[in-house]
């Protein structure tokens, strides 16, 4: 894997600011007292490591050019359970259907995530190349974060009014930019050029900044609540319709 300084650099502000995002988060959803909600700052957490493996990744197989494949499977598959445990954290505070109801569903849709990824690769390493399976396996995983992403999309526009009152929508925006990263990520895999690349780094750096820029701008002190309540967290939970009743 060729080394570029670009790239490697901007690889290193995605590490520091997810890293930036447990800080912020950690200590309001301690607080807080609800422990599924820990799975906020665990989530940024995972993506904290799993950008810095992939900002490793040039010096890890510079001996060995079979090993970039793994390596770029392992710090993918890191950030994919990332973001899913912020869409399990928002699924569990909202009560969103099955998701939001069952610890056991948030590991059993992990491990799905998990078994088809590896049949995916093992799959195409068969009947196809090293090359096209690596291909597939990123495709897989991209469009499980992309889902992911526009759950917590969703989530923070379906109450509009309160998250405006938040933080002005910006979480939502973040959001979004973090979906723009990903398509931008798919196109780079179809050989469009620097475009595509552009794209995703820069809307992955968008994001990041718009969600640390939302929880450091204009929050008190020891004010867990407004951190939970930028984040789009204070939304009600959703409602279920009553069974009719004869």
């Amino acid at each position: 894997m060729a080394f570029d300084v670009l790239l490697e650099s901007v690889n290193v502000l995605s590490v520091l600011a997810t890293a930036a995002l447990v800080i912020l988060t950690l200590k309001p959803c301690r607080a807080s007292g609800v422990p599924y909600l820990l799975a906020i700052p665990a989530g940024f957490g995972l993506m904290t490591v799993a950008f810095a493996v992939q900002t490793l990744q040039p010096f890890l197989v510079s001996g060995s050019s079979l090993l970039g494949s793994p390596v770029e499977a392992v710090w993918l598959l890191i950030e994919t359970y990332g973001v899913l445990f912020l869409a399990f954290a928002y699924a569990r505070r909202t009560r969103f259907r099955l998701l939001g109801e069952s610890t056991s569903a948030d590991f059993i849709v992990a491990a799905l995530v998990t078994v088809v990824f590896l049949g995916v690769i093992f799959l195409t390493g068969i009947y196809g190349t090293v090359t096209s399976a690596s291909i597939n396996g990123e495709l897989f995983l991209r469009f499980v974060i992309m889902a992911a992403t526009i759950y917590l999309v969703y989530e923070t526009l379906r109450n509009w009014k309160l998250t405006q009152k938040a933080s002005q929508g910006i979480v939502t925006i973040g959001f979004v930019f973090f979906l723009v990263a990903q398509v931008g990520f798919i196109l780079a895999l179809g050989n469009l050029g620097s475009v595509a690349t552009f794209l995703a780094y820069e809307g992955r750096m968008l994001s990041l900044l718009l969600l640390n820029t939302i929880l450091i701008v204009g929050i008190k002190k020891d004010d867990p609540v407004s951190i939970i309540r930028r984040l789009g967290l204070g939304a009600p939970a959703h409602s279920r319709t009553p069974l009719l009743q004869r």
